[in-house]
Order: structure tokens, then sequence, then C-alpha cells
């Protein structure tokens, strides 16, 4: 592999702005496939290069997919991955549009007042600032390359090579959502075995002057559970006549905002515990009255929760989240009491449910009538903005079966927003998990010895990925609260649940260093990538094809 084209290549594939969601992915996506459509093996099978369309997609995307097959023929095949979207440049503000031309945003950048890390990145001369250069375009162009060379010698292949490159990483996912449906299809009608599925993100150092590179042999899932609170209106001269629904927000917050209880482990690795990310008064206009309704929603980050465990702990915050909110409001009414001539009392008692029960007694209460429930769901999604936010539009949802709610009585409602990541770990159980493993391990010792490179072996890349739809680690009863517990599955988001239990492929993602992803500063270790980084990609998948 020749470390000029693949610099090249990295250059034309980062001057194309496919910021995600947008028509630039496809663009990007048109290019690599004319690229792939030009070399003689494909132009000879060209049905094993296609664009898939991302279903139902606004934009109307297409990921790539493309495969070469080994001679002799063999039904063994190795996933090569990666996206192909990047994040909007907006941090980089004047310098917004220059930040898809490297050299030039470098010369730019060297006239500003960097961080002192990345200014004494970019004297070196070793690094190369850009979006995209490290999230993830410079391990496309390596996959490219390699599958490239493929095609020029499948007679050398042990293994097939089949390549996806896939847009709305960033956002949703929405490229890997469709793509692996494809998947499904050519190991049940082709007969494929997937032994194993390698990714190229970038892996970064865990603090300054970290000698190591990292290999990841798992990848983290997330979870966002949502906390939608109704409580009772009230004018505020009238205090507690109601119960303000930001209360029970405020406490659900204090429960589960970094809540130890939560944080995931695997080994000697910890992640982080919960996180809010949305608590929202869900009234459009001003008034002295008590909010009724706020919603809070948190990410969680799994390496052992599925969407059935998180549920039965979402419901115990809850519980806790509403004694705590009445003790105070019982607490504050008897304080009010002492000596006034106005008695206050605080009716209320502590009531959870979870989004599946609220909508399927609305759905029975609606069917009585001949209404239909999910017809009306329909309308009113028909009706938002095309760029509503898929939360909102979720959070929206819980809105409109409320109002068919007969129960108007306090409760926080739990149930989850998009999108969902599950997590996929080597449980060193499975014999491709070993096998994977054994081959990491050689890779290790041979980075060492060849290169004088320290590699490290992390259990989850912690930066989330499409590697997490590469198979379910768990069964059907594990993942359906999820479906029923998302307010709009099936309209507002869904995930292709048979597909995700059917697939399970090992991952692993053995990514070029650089830092500061997503930042105006970001930047790929060129003295890496263009040296050690991809003979030893390239040894790794060798090292694979030989796992039966």
């Amino acid at each position: 592999m020749k470390a000029g084209n693949t610099y090249n290549l990295l250059l034309e594939l980062v001057r194309i702005p496919s910021v995600s969601p947008s028509k630039e992915e496809s663009r990007l996506a048109r290019v690599i496939h004319d690229k792939l459509a030009s070399l003689p093996y494909f132009q000879e099978n060209k049905g094993d290069l296609r664009l898939l369309p991302v279903e139902n997609d606004p934009y109307g995307r297409h990921s790539v997919f493309a495969i070469v097959r080994a001679v002799p023929h063999t039904a063994k095949t190795v996933i090569l991955m990666g996206h192909i979207d990047v994040v909007d440049t907006a941090e980089a503000r004047e310098l917004a549009q220059l930040a898809f031309d490297p050299p030039a945003y470098a010369r730019e950048l060297s006239k500003l007042t960097l961080p002192d890390e990345a200014r004494k990145d970019l004297e070196s001369g070793n690094y190369l600032f850009g979006r995209g250069v490290f999230d993830m375009k410079c391990g496309v162009a390596v996959e490219l390359e390699y599958v490239r060379e493929c095609a020029a010698n499948p007679r050398d292949l042990d293994t097939n090579i089949a390549l996806i490159l896939v847009g709305d990483e960033e956002n949703r996912s929405a490229g890997m959502l469709s793509s692996i449906k494809h998947l499904e299809r050519l190991q049940e009608e082709e007969g494929l075995d997937f032994v194993a599925c390698v990714n190229t993100e970038g892996e970064v150092q865990e603090y300054d002057g970290d000698a190591k590179r990292y290999i990841s042999v798992g990848t983290i899932g997330k979870l966002m559970p949502m906390f939608y609170c109704v409580g009772r209106e009230s004018h505020v001269g009238s205090y507690y006549e109601g119960l303000n629904a930001n209360l029970l927000a405020s406490a659900v917050n204090m429960v589960l905002e970094g809540s130890p209880d939560w944080i995931d482990r695997a080994g000697a690795e910890a992640y982080p515990p919960p996180a809010a990310l949305w608590h929202r008064d869900l009234r459009e206009v001003y008034s002295v009255t008590l909010p009724a309704q706020v919603v809070a929603g948190f990410n969680v980050l799994t390496v052992e929760k599925t969407p059935a465990i998180a549920l039965e702990m979402m419901k115990k915050v809850a519980r806790e989240a509403f004694d705590m909110a009445l003790e105070r409001l019982r607490n504050s009414a008897l304080k009010f009491s002492e000596g006034a001539s106005l008695k206050a009392s605080v009716p209320w008692e502590p009531k959870v449910l979870t989004y599946e029960e609220v909508f399927q007694k609305v759905k029975q209460d609606m069917a009585r009538s001949g209404a239909s429930l999910e017809g009306h769901i329909k309308e009113y999604l028909k009706g938002l903005p095309r760029e509503t936010d898929d939360r909102l539009k979720s959070i929206g949802v819980v809105g409109q079966v409320l109002k068919f709610y007969a129960d108007k009585d306090p409760v926080i409602i739990v149930g989850f927003l998009p999108p969902y990541y599950p997590h996929r770990s080597n449980l060193r159980k499975a014999p491709r998990e070993l096998a994977l493993m054994d081959a990491v391990q050689g890779l290790i010792s041979e980075a060492a010895s060849t290169y004088g490179e320290t590699l490290a072996v992390r259990e989850h890349f912690a930066a989330i990925s499409d590697l997490s739809y590469l198979g379910f680690q768990g069964d059907k009863d594990d993942l359906m609260p999820l479906a029923g517990n998302t307010p709009g599955w099936g309209e507002v988001y869904d995930l292709p649940l048979d597909s995700l239990l059917k697939l399970d492929v090992p991952v692993v993602n053995i990514g070029a260093s650089g830092r500061d992803a997503h930042k105006y500063t970001e930047r790929l270790d060129l003295e890496y990538y263009l040296g050690p980084y991809p003979d030893l990609f390239r040894s790794l998948l060798r090292r694979i094809s030989k796992i039966e």
C-alpha cells in the first residue's frame, strides 16, 4: 500500500463536505462508487458493487457496498466498514469552509491563537488538520486502497472482502441501519459466513504524551432514558393545589445524574455515569401557572445493560424521585401551615408508568369508540416540519397520547428516546471471538517487534460507532421493551430488530491516531498513519482471514 496514494485519496475525500445530514453524503458515496466501478474486477462483476438506498430518507442518500470474492469460492467473509459523513464545521467560524481543504486550513490556523497542544502539533508538521481527516476519512481511504488491492488479486484471498461505507453515522445511523438488512440477506440468501467486522474509526490517546496506539475489540452502547413528568396545573398563588412538573424532573435529575449505580464496567475499564441531555418545560408560552409537563432525557453508556434491564432501573429511579419530590412538598406545606390561617396539604401519591402501559390503555379506550390512536399519531407527525428533531417528535407523541389519557393524576412516564446503540463485547466465549483475540494478540507482538509500536487493547470503542449494529448480544426479551417504550416507534424511529437478532459478528476497530474529533482542531497523526498503520491494518486482515 503506497502512502502517497492513500494520502492523496484522503485529501480528495475530505474536500467533499459530506456533513450529516445532507445531500453531500450521497455525492461522496457516488464518487467512491465510481472509483470502484472503474476497477476491472467490478467491471467484470457488476453485481458485486452497489449503491444501497437509505430507506425513507428525505435527502435521498446511499451507502456504498462492494464485495471482492475470493478465488476459489468460499463463504467466509470479512466485513470492512466505515462512515463517510462528518459533523459540521461551525466551530471553525470564519474558517468553516476551509476546514475541508487541509493545506489551506493549516495556513490559516497558523495565524490564530490555538490551544498549546494544537499549536505544537501544527508547527511539528506531523499532523494533518481538517474536518474528517481523523473522524474518519483517514480510515475510509485505507479501506478503499485495500479493496483496490484485493480486487486486483482475488486469488490471493482466503476470505471474501465486503466493504460497507455508510452515511449518517454522526446523526442517527440511518445508513448502517439500512445496510444491515442487506447483510442479513447476503447471509441468508447467498450463505455468506461473516467471520468478523473491521472498522477503522480513529483511536485517541488516553493522555498527553501517551505513546500507545489502540485497538478496540468491542464498542460501547448508548441508551437515552426518558422521564416524562406530569404534574398538576395551578396558579402560583395557589401553589399547594398543584404539583410542579419541574419539581418531579429535578428530583429525577438528582437521583440519576452521575449515579454510580448506573456505571457499567468491562474488566478494569469503567464508563461514565448518566448525564442529563434534556430538561424541558413543554409549555410554549409564558404563564404564572405551575408547569404540568416536563421531560428529562439522559445519556446512558452501556456495556452490560439491555433495554429491559434499563427500563426496570428507570422505574426505580422514577419512584425514588417521586417520593423525594413529595417529601419536599409535604415538608414545605407543613412549614407553610404553621401559624397560618390557611392550611396546606399535599394529596398526591407517587405513580410511575411505562410509556407502553399508557399507550395501550389509550389505544384500547379509543378503539371502543372506533378511533385509532396510531392514526392520530401519524397525522400529528405529518404536520410537523421535516427538520424537527427526532427526540422532539417522540416527546410530542407522548403529549398526544396524554390528551386521551383519562387519568389526570400526576405521574412519571418512563420510556426511551432515539437513538439506541447496542453494545458489542468480545466475551471470549465463542470460538471466533477467541480466534479474533488471538489475531489481535499476534498483531500486538508484530507491532512491537517490527515497528517499535506499543499497541494496547481497549475492550470497547468508547466514542459510539456503527459496530453496534453487527448483532444484538442478548435475546428478544432483552430488546423488545425498546420498541414498546420508544414513542413513535415505526414512525419517528425504529431498528430492524429481527436483523439485529440474526446477526452475530465479532468486531474490532483498528484506527489511526489523532486528536480533537468534532473540534476545529481535529487532526491526524501523519507519522503513524503513513507509516506503520496501513501495514498493521493489512496484517490484521491477513490474520483474521485465517479464522475458521
